[in-house]
């Protein structure tokens, strides 16, 4: 097997399963002595810093790369920046040319941890050859994500759905193949058995589920779908990630707005279900939305445009954002702004909201 190195690349990389030439490899830089390479770095460290331009002028930046690979940023996550700039380091180094770019970004030493936690399975361990591109890596993420999401599994999809996507790449698995075979089980687990028995084995997994985790599990349909194409699933039900997933699911849905675990995990602990969410959410949306305009109308700051800010107040018992809100209401009702200084004194709780 053969190993090349580079000054600025001393890890090395495989030529095996690259798709590239050995011809090529050598003629932008690359040896196949890890000493003339050390030599080459040591010469580099010891010569100005300043960047020294490409063979023949081309060159890259962040920018460019992210305008070329527009998913790489979405779906890189924190790794994006790493993977790009080990990209920028290879187009730039060898003269502007993207395979090149791309081996560097892949197997490079300071992106191939980064490249395997991204693209999760899409290196075959035998050969070392990749099963798909980048971009129909992505491609088929998406269609999983796609039928999961038609199956009502949202929270699923957002907590699970690139992990699946994985342990199906790993097994050689389609897109197409898994959405045949999430179907089949959906046909085969929900459609043919009976409400009764459907509510029988979803209350017995509440319970289970509630008593395991010390708070309140509410599983519906579609959280038994997941256990049957995921037989991982249940310890996300033990950690309440599935819950909690579910419920942030309904959240942004509802809302446009997203919550971070933590507030999700508070909202379920404090008994709000998946199955009561949806209105819960939208009217707390609808009174952040009328007291934002209210605020603006005043000249303040706006503070309460989110259905979180509301919830705090309202199932947490928030006093300071309860104060805060039960202040705009009233000078909303007083006609006032704080900018002018006719704020009245108000005394009391205000009811509700009037929105315009």
């Amino acid at each position: 097997m053969v190993t090349l190195y580079r000054k600025d690349d001393l890890t090395g990389i495989e030529l095996e399963g690259t798709g590239l030439s050995l011809d090529d490899m050598l003629s932008n830089g690359y040896t196949e002595s890890y000493d003339e390479a050390l030599a080459a770095a040591n010469a580099m460290d010891a010569s100005s810093s300043s960047p020294s331009a490409s063979t023949d002028g081309t060159t890259t930046t962040r920018t460019q790369v992210y305008t070329l690979l527009p998913w790489l940023q979405k779906y890189g996550g924190a790794d994006a920046n790493t993977l790009v700039d080990s990209y920028v380091s290879g187009y730039n180094n060898s003269g502007g040319k993207a395979e090149f770019a791309l081996a560097e970004m892949r197997f490079g030493k300071d992106s191939k941890d980064a490249y395997s936690r991204v693209f999760a399975n899409i290196v075959d361990p035998n050969t070392g050859a990749l099963k798909m591109s980048e971009s129909e890596y992505i491609s088929g993420l998406e269609k999983v994500l796609t039928t999961l999401t038609a199956y009502g599994l949202n929270g699923y999809a957002s907590q699970n759905g690139k992990s699946a996507w994985a342990r199906a790449v790993a097994n050689n698995t389609s897109p197409e193949s898994y959405a045949g075979r999430v179907k089949l089980i959906h046909d085969r687990v929900i459609n043919r058995v009976d409400d009764e028995l459907q509510n029988s084995i979803i209350n017995s997994y509440n319970e289970y589920f509630t008593n395991e985790t010390g708070t309140t599990v509410s599983m519906g349909q579609e959280s038994l779908l997941a256990l049957a194409i995921d037989p991982n699933i249940s310890e996300d039900v033990l950690k309440g990630r599935l819950n909690a997933s579910e419920l942030g699911a309904v959240y942004t849905g509802t809302t446009g707005d997203a919550l971070d675990l933590e507030a999700v995990q508070r909202l379920t602990g404090a008994g709000v279900t998946t199955n009561q969410s949806e209105k819960t959410f939208a009217t707390a949306s609808a009174t952040a939305k009328a007291l934002a305009r209210m605020q603006r109308r005043q000249r303040r700051d706006v503070t309460l445009g989110k259905a979180m800010g509301v919830l705090e107040a309202q199932i947490f018992g928030d006093e300071a954002i309860a104060s805060e809100i039960q202040y705009v209401t009233a000078q909303n009702l007083s006609g006032s702004s704080v900018q002018s200084g006719a704020a009245k004194s108000q005394t009391g709780s205000v009811i509700g909201l009037t929105q315009y």
